[in-house]
């Protein structure tokens, strides 16, 4: 069966604020969900899903949302995993995606079809088969849903129970136990402080690289706020990479201090070696004995970890916070080969297109620090706008070259930061607000928190309550008091505007903050 509707698969936050883009502009999208809700990761209990009952996001509610629609009044600065479900529903009831939902359905295979379409095979809960071919394809499956399992000496034989963070459901089935939490990334440190929360637990945490630990609030607000914002994305582009990783450092250091003040392991002089991962509670109990950090794994005997420079500790259980890797099992082989697919990466321009692959897009399937809401919003507006013909789709020439500059990524960086796709894909769509325009939003364009309605107030898709909704959102955690600019940060912009001389919307609104007696 031919169709001119576009197929999504996956139903998590990506997959639905794709549909509601499309719909916004004036196309069928039909929501493949292999489960019986949407939701993704957030639909907690969903065998796809790796989240425990009650976890909090990592992100301010703001920064979990999407640009047209709130929380409701009296959520939590940090929403719990049944929230975040409840507002997605919300927000799929509101703009009309549940019509475009198809439930208990996975997609099997994925090829090119005929005439410049691709056949989609997929088969529901009963067994039915269905075979269909669509003009245009959004692949929404979410980044982390396939554990990354180390294959370290020893762990087959050990007696006690051993699980990925992925399948970790709470604290109580470790009661009594003396726990070993393998990994520093943020499941790691979270899952660390959510066991160590039982009196009765040990929890070893091992590092193989020790990290930054930055808490979920610094300085009163939430990180959010300090370190995902426009000035944080405009420094990665104007300072060496050692100099940007430094204010980074400095800005946690300051807040927070070093973990080896805690007693817990002493990161690398250079962040960008040692990284950094968040949590509001990890160094608190590391502090008080709860969390014993230690170095990394060498290997195991049947009750005991070995460490790498040789000490054993007696262990009941191991949680594997290894990290996952991509998961894409429906591409054949030739889309797979086209996209380069590896454990890590797929070769696209701006994490989105690829040049051979005409109607084809995908979404949230690189590796990001901050929250994914933001800029999965931003890559469905833009995939809208482009099949709509709202918005030119990138020519071959700029295809090339943003698969050159991914190449580039790859193989220097590998992870980005939700600002700076924020940042690139709306100037891509041309969203993103016009500086000079807002002399008096400089402070909170630049140094608030990165609020997704500022991509409302221009361009395709501008709503007229836009600035009002940024307004009453950036001031969220300020008691609705405007932020002035300090001249700290306008000594800060006119760095940005001496390194990036090429920046146009930069430079004049440096020149309009000048004072008046630096312009005369």
């Amino acid at each position: 069966m031919k169709t001119n509707k576009v197929a999504i698969i996956g139903g998590g936050p990506a997959g639905i604020v794709a549909a509601k883009s499309l719909l916004e502009d004036g196309l069928t999208p039909v929501l493949i969900e292999q489960s019986s809700s949407i939701g993704g990761q957030w639909n907690q209990g969903a065998a796809h899903s790796g989240q425990w009952p009650g976890m909090p996001a990592n992100s301010c509610h703001i920064k979990m949302s999407f640009s047209d629609h709130d929380y409701p009044e009296g959520t939590p600065m940090f929403p719990s995993t049944e929230q975040v479900l409840a507002y997605l529903k919300d927000y799929a009831r509101r703009f009309g995606v549940d019509a475009h939902v198809r439930l208990n359905t996975r997609v099997q295979l994925i090829s090119r079809g005929p005439e410049g379409h691709y056949t989609v095979w997929s088969v529901n809960k009963h067994g039915e088969e269905r075979t269909e071919v669509f003009s245009h394809v959004v692949v929404a499956t979410g980044r982390y849903n396939k554990p990354h399992l180390p294959n370290t000496p020893g762990i087959e034989q050990f007696r006690g129970k051993v699980i990925h963070s992925f399948a970790y459901r709470g604290r109580e089935a470790f009661r009594g136990q003396r726990v070993l939490v393998v990994g520093n990334s943020i499941s790691g440190v979270e899952i660390a402080s959510d066991v160590a929360r039982n009196p009765d637990t040990l929890v070893i945490s091992s590092a193989r690289k020790p990290r930054y630990i930055a808490r979920k609030i610094m300085h009163g607000v939430p990180t959010d706020q300090l370190a995902f914002t426009r000035f944080g994305a405009y420094a990665n582009q104007a300072l060496p990479p050692h100099e940007a990783a430094e204010g980074l450092k400095q800005l946690v250091l300051s807040a927070v201090g070093n973990p080896a003040d805690y007693g817990g392991l002493r990161p690398s002089e250079n962040l960008l070696e040692a990284g950094v991962s968040q949590c509001q509670d990890y160094l608190d109990f590391v502090k008080e004995g709860r969390i014993k950090a230690v170095i990394g794994v060498q290997s195991y005997t049947s009750n005991s970890v070995i460490l790498t420079d040789g000490q054993e500790l007696p262990i009941d259980a191991i949680i594997l916070a290894t990290g996952y890797d991509l998961n894409l099992p429906f591409l054949n082989e030739e889309l797979e080969r086209t996209v380069n697919l590896d454990r890590k990466h797929l070769d696209l321009h701006h994490f989105t297109f690829h040049p051979a692959l005409p109607n084809f897009a995908f979404m949230g399937l690189y590796e990001q620090i901050g929250s994914y809401f933001v800029s999965a919003e931003m890559q469905a507006r833009w995939i809208a706008a482009c099949w709509s013909g709202a918005r030119a789709l990138p020519t071959a020439a700029e295809m090339k070259a943003g698969l050159q500059e991914f190449q580039f990524f790859k193989q220097h960086r590998g992870t980005t930061t939700c600002q700076e796709v924020a940042e690139m894909i709306s100037a891509d769509l041309g969203i993103a607000p016009t500086l000079h325009r807002y002399p008096e939003l400089a402070a909170e364009l630049f140094f608030g928190l990165l609020a997704p309605a500022q991509f409302r107030m221009e361009g395709h898709g501008s709503q007229p309550d836009a600035r009002a909704r940024f307004e009453r959102n950036v001031r969220f955690f300020t008691d609705g008091m405007p932020a002035q600019l300090s001249d700290q940060q306008l000594g800060q912009l006119q760095m940005l505007a001496a390194k990036l001389p090429h920046h146009a919307q930069l430079q004049a609104l440096v020149q309009q903050l000048q004072p008046a007696e630096a312009l005369a």
